[in-house]
């Protein structure tokens, strides 16, 4: 009688818990989301940037039922996007998607919306970005590119987009760290920088691998190194090759200031669970991006050190 009465007792235990944890999962969805989404993004429709944003659009309508739409608020290096979202109402319903472009523009454009005028929810990725050079080229590694740099200093020219941007902070520190004088000739974009590369105009270029991977898949471009691992691929990082220099050209979500930590909270774990989603997995793995989980405290931590490398960077430019 007693085991029975133990078991009936653990069984209602059992029921209270399951009811408890219902009731608190049942709160926190009533919380976030309430009526149609905003998602924001900065540069214009079929952009990577857009398009990650309408697969997260897309992941939301499937998994919470309401409606999220994607608007394409283009101009003013940024601007119009971050400003529209800082002044937006703090209850959810406007995400603003951002890129290391939210560093560097404010920085070289002064522009008072930035990463300390919003409130940070999860970085997602990284793109992938690598150091490539023509077919053509007389190089089989990067060693081999450092050592003809050296016998020629400042003849040789490396494409990394514009000044400011990560890629271009990267190109600089990396050709400082390797010992070699390589100017950065600055491209407003990584297909340009790619053309210039595959022409032989320039020596050698550090970019988005998902911009060069279809001149890689016609024999017009080799890949040196990685600065971010991508499985399969059989090419070295930086790391692995010695080098400390590091870019973390991210993609994530922030929101207006004065958010509720709740509905912060409900975002932040809609957006983790949609890393492990088949369809959203897919997405990022076709498009090259390395998946880089992180909070909002931590990914703040990461824009406030790229800004002080941007700002260094820019610095020595003057």
């Amino acid at each position: 009688m007693k085991n029975v009465k133990k078991v009936a007792m653990l069984f209602v235990t059992g029921l209270i818990l399951a009811a408890t944890l219902a009731s608190a999962a049942h709160a926190a969805d009533a919380v976030w989301p309430k009526g149609r989404l905003t998602l924001v993004w900065h540069s214009q429709a079929g952009s990577g940037g857009d398009i990650m944003m309408r697969t997260i659009a897309k992941y939301i309508e499937t998994k919470t039922g309401v409606t999220a739409m994607v608007e394409n608020r283009t101009g003013a290096s940024g601007a119009n996007a971050w400003s529209s979202v800082a002044r937006g109402k703090p209850d959810g319903s406007v995400l603003l998607g951002v890129s290391s472009t939210f560093i560097a523009s404010p920085l070289q454009n002064n522009i008072p919306y930035n990463y300390t005028t919003l409130d940070p929810v999860a970085r997602l990725f990284v793109d992938s970005i690598c150091i490539f050079t023509s077919v053509n080229a007389p190089y089989k590694t990067f060693a081999d590119f450092v050592e003809d740099a050296k016998k020629r200093p400042g003849e040789l020219k490396m494409t990394g987009g514009t000044a400011g941007n990560v890629e271009f902070v990267a190109a600089r520190q990396l050709m400082k760290e390797a010992g070699i004088d390589v100017p950065v000739v600055p491209f407003e974009g990584g297909s340009e920088g790619a053309v210039a590369v595959i022409g032989g105009h320039v020596t050698i270029g550090i970019g988005e691998y998902a911009e060069i991977a279809s001149a890689v898949q016609g024999n017009k471009i080799k890949v040196l190194a990685l600065f971010n691992d991508m499985p399969g691929l059989g090419i070295p990082t930086v790391a692995e090759l010695g080098y400390k220099t590091t870019v973390e050209k991210f993609r994530g979500i922030v929101v207006p200031k004065g958010m509720p930590q709740e509905i912060k909270n409900a975002i932040f774990n809609l957006l983790k669970g949609a890393m492990d989603d088949p369809d959203f997995k897919a997405y990022y793995t076709n498009n090259y991006l390395v998946p880089a989980f992180l909070n909002g405290e931590d990914f703040y931590k990461v824009m406030e050190k790229q800004t002080e490398e941007v700002k260094a960077s820019l610095e020595g430019l003057q």
